[in-house]
């Protein structure tokens, strides 16, 4: 696993040049590995349609777009399992009004 950071002004080509590279890897990649995108909410939408508009096929299953609390949900599923939140009757009820 390698973490790289690409670091630039506004419209220097940095988005291309990853989306390019993720196109590139993913050519390459076995499926035992995976390439995660890890973005802001607000960007998650263009980081996806970025994606599949650089890779050939239409569909993309050794790549995946994050955003920071999806990351942080699976790393403490991952770490602590299972996370449910119960929400009591009397919750549901005070919903409902």
């Amino acid at each position: 696993m390698s973490f790289r950071l690409i670091c630039g002004r506004a419209g220097s080509g940095k988005s291309d040049f990853c989306f390019n590279e993720i196109a590139q890897r993913l050519k390459k990649v076995n499926e035992n590995n995976k390439i995660y995108i890890i973005t802001p909410e607000q960007f998650s939408y263009t980081a996806e349609k970025k994606l599949l508009d650089k890779i050939e096929s239409g569909a993309v299953i050794n790549a995946e777009v994050l955003t920071f609390d999806r990351m942080a949900y699976r790393v403490a599923n991952e770490v602590y399992g299972s996370i449910k939140t119960n929400i009591s009757n009397s919750r549901k009820s005070y919903a409902y009004i």
